[in-house]
């Protein structure tokens, strides 16, 4: 494990994500999804996976999603993703959600229902590290904002790499630190949740993807990710924001942590 995972054992970080985003009583809404996604992209979306934003970016213009193909959405959360995807994919593709809580699950396939993609597509309830899909049975997985949440990303990134048919593609959001976070902050639950605490530098990300076997891997997208946009996000409280204002020097206050787009490919 890294020196971040090491801090706290696998199952206390599992568990205190659980319980973040298990507690939080909506996502961040239009003030997240303003940063990431077109007027036309939001009007293809139900209200309340909107209400429910939680992610960091928006893979879905750079998956080159084609109809017919099957998508997996890991940490599918509400839904937005997840329905975008379904949306391009079409009746003849599959689109699949994942997520640690079944009440998501349950919000996403309402969200589903009411965006008219239901019939194609579907939740699950499971972990990122123990994937419950068959090898080689998806063509593109797509993730926004979840990887940095696994104490396990290595395996995290082999179940991916399993899933993936030979010549499939990987097209996730997620942020990368510069400079790790006082210790005080890395073991903080709502930071972990929040993808902050448990972020990896840019170059172990690609190193780890090339160890798990993938090719043709690219970084880009940078964009920064402050505490101003932290606090858009009800996982971090106010309390976590005013405590990170005070132990992180004042030049990182606009850049806590990068979100990137990272692609990649299972070689066929």
């Amino acid at each position: 494990m890294t020196m971040t995972e090491d801090l706290m054992y696998q199952d206390e970080i599992r568990q205190s994500v659980r319980q973040v985003y298990s507690t939080i009583p909506t996502g961040g809404g239009e003030a997240v999804t303003r940063r990431s996604y077109t007027d036309d992209e939001l009007a293809e979306l139900p209200a309340g996976a909107v209400a429910w934003a939680l992610g960091v970016g928006n893979p879905i213009p750079h998956a080159g999603l084609r109809p017919g193909e099957t998508v997996l959405d890991i940490g599918s959360g509400a839904g937005i993703d997840t329905i975008l995807a379904a949306r391009r994919v079409g009746p003849t593709g599959r689109a699949i959600g994942l997520d640690m809580l079944e009440e998501m699950c349950e919000r996403a396939r309402t969200h589903a229902q009411e965006a008219g993609v239901d019939g194609w597509t579907e939740f699950h309830r499971g972990e990122m590290e123990a994937i419950p899909l068959p090898e080689a049975s998806v063509d593109v997985v797509i993730s926004n904002g979840v990887i940095n949440l696994s104490a396990r990303k290595s395996r995290a990134l082999a179940e991916i790499f399993r899933v993936l048919r030979p010549g499939g593609r990987m097209c996730v959001v997620d942020l990368t630190v510069d400079e790790e976070l006082p210790p005080s902050l890395l073991t903080s639950p709502a930071a972990w949740a929040g993808c902050v605490s448990g972020a990896l530098a840019e170059r172990v990300f690609v190193t780890k993807l090339h160890n798990v076997g993938f090719t043709q891997v690219e970084v880009g997208h940078h964009t920064p990710f402050g505490l101003d946009a932290a606090a858009l996000y009800p996982l971090f409280s106010p309390e976590l924001i005013d405590q990170m204002r005070r132990l992180l020097p004042a030049d990182r206050h606009d850049r806590v942590a990068t979100s990137v787009l990272v692609t990649a490919t299972r070689p066929a």
